[in-house]
């Protein structure tokens, strides 16, 4: 069980407002009564509306394009090796499409 009540969004407010004035943390704890931890834990804390940045090269396809993308793949693998084992099947005209290239 928590000691501390939850700040309000009123106090997170107060405590961001008096950072920007150029108060100290402990300046910030003494005004609002607070301990310093959580004065700390509000300035150091990322806000929702801030988006984590994403590691990597960023995505050229959506996820749907690739699910479509792998589908297709694998229907020109199977029709490939129909085709090296001498049995009929595999008329899809996206296949024939892609043989043809």
């Amino acid at each position: 069980m928590p000691k501390a009540l939850q700040l309000s969004n009123e106090e997170v407010s107060k405590i961001l407002h008096l950072k920007l004035l150029g108060k100290t943390v402990k300046e910030i704890s003494k005004l609002l009564n607070r301990s310093k931890s959580m004065i700390y834990r509000v300035l150091t804390r990322k806000t929702p509306y801030e988006p984590n940045p994403r590691s990597g090269r960023p995505r050229v396809t959506d996820i749907r394009s690739d699910r479509r993308i792998h589908k297709e793949w694998s229907q020109v693998r199977k029709c490939r090796l129909v085709k090296l084992l001498g049995l009929p099947g595999c008329k899809s005209p996206r296949t024939l499409f892609i043989e043809e290239l």
